[in-house]
């Protein structure tokens, strides 16, 4: 292997442990999954560039890229799978098309194209001004590789990225959807303010809301102020498209709450990285949140969360409103699991112990990780006779579980306690549990104990 293709690898080893470990983190952040039947094409005439893209992509994604260093390799593939890739990264000198001719029977195909080139030429330029190339990459050196892979990945996320575009003018939906589209996004198109807010409430993950400047121009400080009224500038990004430049009333739009004003007259690139930035920047807000409130390991919530919702939970159960069941669930053996397999197995108990757990408690109640071995779980309007029912349903589950990691096939169970007087604050609930748990260890694990 030479030194080119040694550094490619060891890069890629790194950006590949660091996805892994943004995976975990992402445990229930929706888009991580991704179909097999997905096709991405790689052409590229050098193997290191070639070899960690695919290997990148399939390592983060799942996705299996088809790989070739000609464009008369790239022409015989599409002839045949042309309608099955959703994604093309292709070397614009390939040593059979050196001026970027392969470019033309990618974009002819409609297929949306990463263009790669060491040189602009302006033969290159005038082929990229096709919409279908979504980006272009100078290959300055093997650092590219991270910027090129999350180009790839970017994009092959888009249709998990919802965006609510508004316009009444048929002609303007038309052109901004057709830009949009080629990048992949999931686009929600409305004709009013009112069906704004109804998508907004039926697809709360929705990123970015884009709006067509002359749809509301005569009150275009109303719509944007209703939105922000509900939602605040980290939550969602609001963006307008205008036909021409007008400062003043640009200005009056972003004080009043957009996040940016675009230009039909901006260039597609620059159309593309606005409607990026949105979108991203609305992503970093979630997924700091979601990284301040979850467990690394098991991808549910934390104990500090538990605090942070749990006072919500329990003020209303103290009004009255709704009763409020605290259960804490030590997993058993854990200790020895971990001095007989090792910590990998302990984990894998773990993180099953976890999904199972999630899957079998409602939307409402909030499960988290308490300590190394013990979750603790909130479920709203259960009472006594109810939470008994629920938590002894739970357990026979757990006891039927085996796990498999390493080539051992372990068993796990709980150990439950469970709490349901309101008392006098929800530490004094958690306490009960904590307690009831203690005596439900000592009468033998695998077991459930509900205070009187």
């Amino acid at each position: 292997m030479n030194d080119r293709s040694a550094i490619a690898q060891q890069q890629l080893r790194s950006v590949t442990h660091i996805y892994r470990m943004r995976t975990q983190l992402q445990y229930s952040i929706p888009g991580n999954d991704f179909s097999g039947s997905l096709r991405v094409l790689i052409a590229e005439q050098e193997q290191a560039i070639r070899d960690a893209l695919a290997e990148r992509v399939y390592n983060s994604l799942g996705v299996q890229a088809d790989t070739v260093n000609t464009a008369s390799a790239v022409r015989k593939l599409l002839k045949s799978h042309a309608e099955e890739f959703v994604l093309a990264v292709v070397d614009t000198r390939l040593p059979d098309a050196p001026n970027g001719e392969v470019l033309e029977s990618l974009t002819q195909n409609s297929i949306p194209t990463i263009a790669l080139s060491s040189s602009i030429t302006e033969n290159v330029v005038e082929r990229l001004q096709d919409r279908h190339i979504i980006d272009c990459v100078l290959k300055r050196n093997d650092e590219d590789i991270e910027l090129i892979a999350d180009i790839v990945e970017r994009t092959l996320r888009n249709p998990q990225r919802k965006i609510i575009f508004y316009s009444n003018n048929d002609f303007n939906r038309k052109s901004i959807r057709q830009l949009l589209d080629i990048h992949r996004y999931t686009v929600i198109d409305v004709r009013n303010e009112a069906e704004i807010r109804r998508q907004l409430g039926a697809h709360p993950e929705t990123s970015l809301v884009l709006i067509d400047y002359q749809s509301i121009q005569e009150d275009e400080l109303h719509v944007i102020n209703a939105l922000r009224q509900q939602y605040r500038r980290e939550d969602l990004s609001i963006a307008i498209v205008c036909d021409d430049h007008n400062s003043k009333s640009s200005a009056r739009m972003l004080r009043a709450g957009a996040t940016d004003v675009f230009y039909r007259q901006h260039q597609t690139e620059e159309f593309y990285y606005r409607v990026q930035r949105c979108v991203e920047s609305i992503e970093r807000v979630r997924e700091i949140k979601f990284s301040a409130t979850r467990d690394l390991l098991t991808g549910v919530y934390n104990r500090d969360y538990v605090f942070d919702i749990g006072e919500k939970f329990f003020a209303s159960a103290l009004r009255g409103d709704n009763p409020l069941a605290v259960a804490v669930l030590q997993v058993d053996n854990i200790s020895e699991l971990t001095t007989t397999h090792g910590i990998e197995v302990s984990n894998e108990v773990l993180k099953t112990t976890a999904q199972l757990l999630s899957a079998e408690f409602r939307k409402n109640d909030v499960l988290a990780r308490y300590s190394a071995d013990t979750f603790i779980c909130l479920a709203t309007n259960v009472g006594a006779h109810n939470a008994r029912m629920v938590f002894e349903r739970v357990r026979q589950k757990l006891a039927k579980v085996s796990i498999e990691c390493h080539s051992h096939v372990v068993t796990t169970s709980a150990t439950i306690g469970i709490a349901t007087a309101t008392g006098d604050s929800l530490l004094t609930m958690i306490a009960n549990a904590e307690q009831q748990l203690e005596k439900a260890i000592i009468n033998g694990r695998n077991s459930i104990s509900l205070e009187d």
